[in-house]
């Protein structure tokens, strides 16, 4: 299954855009709230361990493979702090379901809130002017992209928490705070151990994540 990444950060807040071929976001590398049974200390280790193989590879696919690997593992080191995304999504699906009816299944399985947003908008010529309240304190508007159609911002507790951005980049989340603090935190685990290992190679060091550097953001909707 195809997946579109792009990345984009302003000073206050970090975008990490991820879609898969279905529409549906894709939860491998966007956080959303869980549980998990690992230690810090598990964690370490395993951060440590894909720094390690970054500092000691010279494969560009193997190198590549790792970063992947890095983008999961962080997200899922965010996930203890995360909103849940996963039900927020959810809620706003059922909310745009139940102003566009209940369109047939294509063949495709579970239809995605980007199906539901394409039924309703023949129905709801004000659909960008509506504002939807979800449970849980959550909200959904769907303001018009400049590409055309309705995009999908999704808000909680004052973060943006999902958006889509439009064909071609996807779903996008923005950090929150505490987010923010994790992965900041994870990149200062595996920047630390990838480093003491390269700088006794003389070797060119690796660039910190775009995502993570103040770089201009970027805006599709109208």
């Amino acid at each position: 299954m195809g997946i579109s990444i792009s990345s984009a950060i302003n000073s206050a807040n970090t975008k990490y855009s991820a879609s898969l071929s279905s529409g549906e976001p894709d939860w491998a590398i966007i956080p959303s709230a869980r549980k998990s049974n690992k230690s810090q200390a598990e964690y370490v280790d395993e951060i440590k361990e894909l720094a390690r193989k970054a500092a000691n590879t010279t494969s560009k696919a193997e190198l590549e493979y790792i970063h992947k690997q890095r983008t999961e593992l962080c997200a899922e080191y965010m996930s203890d702090v995360s909103p849940d995304r996963k039900a927020l999504y959810q809620q706003a699906k059922n909310a745009i379901k139940s102003q566009s009816g209940n369109p047939k299944c294509r063949g495709s399985g579970e239809l995605t809130l980007l199906d539901f947003l394409e039924a309703a908008e023949g129905k709801i010529s004000n659909l960008a002017e509506k504002k939807f309240t979800l449970a849980g304190g959550g909200t959904l508007v769907c303001p018009i992209l400049t590409s055309g159609g309705h995009g999908a911002d999704i808000y909680y507790q004052g973060t943006k928490v999902l958006t889509y951005l439009g064909s071609g980049y996807g779903w996008a989340c923005e950090r929150t705070p505490a987010e923010r603090e994790k992965e900041k935190e994870f990149y200062g685990i595996y920047f630390n151990e990838y480093r003491t290992l390269k700088n006794g190679k003389g070797s060119e060091l690796e660039e910190l994540p775009d995502y993570l550097e103040e770089k201009p953001s970027f805006d599709m909707k109208a």
